[in-house]
């Protein structure tokens, strides 16, 4: 999405009265959609591509080199951290030498060249030229190489299922020769013939053609895609370490600044990305945060030392003055824009606050209903009898209307019914009787104490025991009376102290 931009700041406040005010920043979303079009840019089209999958196309196969891991470190573009970004140094190897063509002499030579006893080829290294002597030394150097060396084991892993296409085989035969060349060294000089009489003018030895060696490249990896990596283009770069204010003299961060050319792309209709402009390099600024010095080694390397660093700074210089700088709108008015940047912007996830709601209150227990005592059937009042009456005759009517009207529905449920706890009478004190003390003993039936018996103040009183009245009839009446008449009972009452003293 191409979003507004201007030559100096604050340009898209300058409106006219006619034309509505625009939206605040917040509701824009412009610095949001730049934010995330900025990160896309860094991680996927600023810079080339080393290796990594694409969709519907063959993986890219680079030219033949070994790979060596130089560290981890976060990087800081503007606004945006790449964490644990992989630093790696790439090594080219050198192309596979030419066999030299010789052109035969009209007379027929009596020299026959030797050719070195060839050992038994395996099936992986089918696609060597037949000139290269493949023996268990080349194989156990092949297999190291593989170890460290991702793409040349994917080739042989291919090579070995017969999935290969004719270029990864010519590749992996280019591989294979170049890591031969460098240990056969005698291999050349033993294939090549011996020097031939010069009987003729038109038998010529060329001299094989050397291609030289493409300098070693620094490839990073982005932690969040892990399947591809990048190269950090060659040009003007400098380099600088800037020590860290949390541990000065301690840990440091390298300033990495290079020209970068950012092609614009926009996608087509068939879903490729199609190139619309090649803009002028710019100056960018990578901070690399506290890396470990294994790769301040590689980056010192890979930019020349402090003569290359000091014609690079002139060359950047001169691109900072010739290049103009551009500023966003962060805020633009109601338009179609603006729609577009809300739909784009807008959540697909639904949002739910992390607040914990308040606990509701715990909800009272529910008291078991009270049901008062029954009321024994004796004598009945005449407002009970009027209340019996009112009852008897909302029964009959509630009863005519259920007999003219039935209503169903479901059963009530049954309450549950808890018994009435039985009230517990107080517990009597225990004291004397006579001098009301507590926590003494007693005697004499657990009334008086022995301080009160001794002195006279507790004495044995004979009361004739008196039956209750009793309601029944008379003949029961009678018969309790007649065994009851010779009963007396025994009290122990205190005498008075004016009586103890008369006597």
């Amino acid at each position: 999405m191409e979003l507004p931009t201007g030559h100096q700041p604050g340009w898209e406040l300058d409106v006219s009265d006619d034309e509505t005010a625009p939206a605040s920043t917040s509701e824009s979303c412009v610095v949001l959609q730049s934010l995330r079009q900025s990160r896309d840019q860094w991680m996927y089209r600023a810079f080339p591509k080393f290796s990594g999958r694409v969709r519907g196309k063959p993986d890219p196969v680079p030219p033949p080199h070994t790979i060596h891991f130089r560290g981890r470190c976060d990087i800081e573009i503007g606004p945006h951290t790449f964490p644990e970004t992989s630093f790696y140094e790439v090594q080219y190897l050198p192309p596979a030498s030419v066999a030299p063509s010789f052109i035969q002499s009209p007379w027929q030579s009596q020299y026959s060249t030797a050719q070195p006893n060839a050992h038994p080829t395996a099936p992986l290294l089918s696609s060597l030229a037949s000139t290269t002597s493949i023996s268990p030394e080349l194989i156990g150097r092949v297999n190291a190489a593989a170890a460290s060396n991702p793409t040349l084991a994917n080739l042989l892993h291919l090579a070995a299922a017969g999935k290969g296409s004719a270029e990864q085989l010519q590749t992996l035969g280019l591989l294979i020769q170049s890591l031969a060349a460098p240990y056969n060294p005698e291999a050349s000089s033993s294939s090549a013939p011996a020097p031939l009489p010069q009987s003729s003018p038109q038998s010529q030895i060329p001299t094989p053609s050397t291609t030289p060696v493409k300098e070693f490249d620094l490839v990073f990896q982005y932690h969040e895609s892990s399947q591809e990596r990048w190269t950090l283009p060659r040009g003007p770069v400098i380099c600088e370490k800037v020590a860290d204010p949390r541990a000065p003299g301690l840990m440091y961060d390298i300033a990495l600044t290079l020209a970068l050319a950012v092609p614009s792309k926009a996608p087509s209709s068939s879903g490729e990305m199609i190139n619309l402009q090649t803009p002028s390099p710019q100056v960018v600024t990578m901070r690399l945060k506290r890396p470990p010095p294994a790769i301040w080694e590689a980056i010192w390397k890979w930019v020349g030392g402090e003569e290359k660093i000091h014609e690079n700074r002139k060359i950047l210089d001169n691109l900072k003055k010739e290049s103009q700088r551009v500023y966003l709108a962060h805020q633009i008015p109601e338009s179609s824009l603006l729609t577009q940047l809300r739909n784009a912007t807008a959540s697909s996830h639904a949002m739910k606050s992390i607040k914990p709601n308040a606990v509701p209150p715990p909800r009272p227990k529910r008291k078991a209903p009270q049901h008062k005592p029954a009321q024994q059937s004796g004598n009945k009042t005449p407002a009970s009898g009027s209340a019996q009456s009112v009852a008897t005759t909302v029964a009959s009517s509630a009863s005519a209307l259920t007999s003219s009207r039935t209503i169903t529905g479901p059963p009530p449920q049954k309450r549950m019914k808890f018994p009435n706890p039985k009230p517990v009478a107080p517990l009597p004190e225990i004291r004397c009787v006579s001098c009301q003390q507590k926590d003494v003993p007693l005697i004499l039936g657990g009334r008086f104490c022995r301080p009160c018996v001794d002195t006279g103040k507790a004495v044995t009183v004979y009361v004739p025991y008196k039956p209750p009245p009793n309601h029944g009839t008379g003949s029961e009446s009678a018969a309790t009376s007649s065994q009851t008449s010779g009963t007396t009972a025994v009290f122990q009452v205190p005498l008075p102290a004016s009586s103890q003293q008369g006597s």
